[in-house]
């Protein structure tokens, strides 16, 4: 288990342990409110309440919903590298058949780079190593292609090999950036504190009315941990539950496809 996996488990946890402690200091500052009989004390306090957890509910609602759009796509654009990268490695036969088997070669090992890059794959290399790699790759298949073109059969068989290639590598830009872009820390922290005390003022308003109740508390805060464990798989496609793997088997299909030919 990495450390993304163990985030995902404890955020919820503390989320649901900090909220229930959270309830429990909103009775105990109730609990004093009352004993002081301090009746002018609690006007106007609904309000406040109301208005924490409705802006509990609008970071809930945008978080998800950015997580959400930015799940489907990292799926459009997987799908979109492997089209990139299926359409160059068929225009490869624009090259001079002599150029081609070395070009194919550095196709192979550049999608077996991408395949290993992806987060959460099991790999050898460090990711510092393998932008090293995948840069190398891209750049010996680009000056290959370069060096062949002239002797391509015309040349606009020479410009549509080489957009080809361009279009493939700003496909795993595009992907290998998508999967890097996540909702800001500070977003996340202010939610989490919105929580939080939306749970104070919950056991506050609980207590003060005389009916503290310890399982609508338990429900709150589970509810909202729950809520956010969802959110937070969303934003984690490779690690958690909701995941795009089936997506990634484009790239695999690929890949066999290269190994068996030509």
């Amino acid at each position: 288990m990495n450390g993304v996996q163990l985030a995902m488990i404890a955020l919820p946890v503390g989320l649901f342990v900090a909220m229930l402690l959270a309830a429990a200091i909103g009775q105990r500052l109730a609990a004093r409110r009352l004993q002081r009989s301090d009746d002018a004390s609690a006007v106007g306090t609904s309000a406040v309440d109301a208005a924490v957890l409705g802006l509990l509910g609008l970071l809930v609602a945008f978080w998800f919903s950015s997580a959400g759009t930015r799940l489907d796509m990292r799926r459009s654009l997987i799908v979109e590298e492997a089209n990139a990268i299926g359409t160059a490695w068929l225009r490869l036969d624009l090259l001079p058949a002599d150029a081609q088997p070395a070009v194919r070669e550095e196709f192979r090992t550049y999608l077996g780079v991408r395949l290993v890059q992806a987060p959460g794959a099991s790999r050898s290399d460090s990711d510092a190593t393998l932008a090293d790699r995948l840069a190398k790759v891209q750049d010996s298949i680009w000056r290959q292609a370069i060096a062949a073109a002239p002797r391509c059969e015309s040349d606009q068989a020479a410009v549509l090999l080489l957009d080809s290639l361009n279009a493939m590598f700003d496909a795993g830009t595009r992907h290998r950036a998508a999967f890097n872009a996540h909702t800001p820390v500070a977003i996340l922290i202010l939610l989490l504190l919105v929580a939080i005390f939306a749970a104070v003022l919950a056991g506050h308003d609980m207590a003060g009315r005389g009916r503290f109740n310890w399982l609508h508390i338990i429900v709150f805060a589970s509810v909202v941990s729950l809520t956010i464990w969802v959110i937070y798989d969303l934003e984690m496609p490779r690690y958690g539950l909701i995941r795009v793997d089936n997506y990634d088997q484009t790239l695999r299909d690929l890949r066999a496809a290269f190994q068996r030919g030509p």
